[in-house]
């Protein structure tokens, strides 16, 4: 009888950890994707062929193949100084010695049945890191 009594509790108990773990490993997953893309942004690569964009979208989307619950966002940033005052330049990587930012949105959608009816429809993962781009050429002052 108190095994009865108790089952529920434990189910959702279980299913909360399932969903916080699930959770907690997309927020690390975009967050990760944002730091790799922006250290790749950071090398330079792709821009003597004009494809240096698109390169920095597909490093990051890499680390994010495990992710198929969501939509996902990348923004490629840059400011021509090091000190990011502004909202920046958006699809652009910026040049040399300029500062860039890879930010990554995921809307993750809940799975589990009784936890998901509590928590919000989507709930918005964010990630971003900014490097300062070597200087592949010489950085203009």
């Amino acid at each position: 009888m108190e095994f009865a009594m108790i089952l529920p509790l434990l189910m959702i108990f279980i299913m909360c950890i399932l969903e916080a773990g699930t959770i907690g490993y997309s927020w690390l997953t975009v967050q990760k994707a944002a730091q790799t893309g922006a250290r790749f942004a950071a090398t330079g690569q792709g821009d003597e062929m004009g494809s240096r964009l698109t390169q920095i979208a597909q490093v990051t989307e890499e680390w994010m193949t495990t992710l198929d619950n969501g939509s996902k966002e990348i923004v490629i940033s840059s400011w021509p100084t090091t000190d990011a005052s502004g909202d920046g330049i958006t699809d652009d990587a910026g040049g040399p010695c300029q500062l860039v930012e890879v930010a990554v949105v995921y809307n993750y959608h809940p799975f589990t049945p009784l936890v998901g009816a509590a928590l919000p429809e989507v709930i918005k993962l964010q990630g971003f890191d900014r490097k300062l781009n070597e200087p592949w050429k010489p950085c203009e002052e």
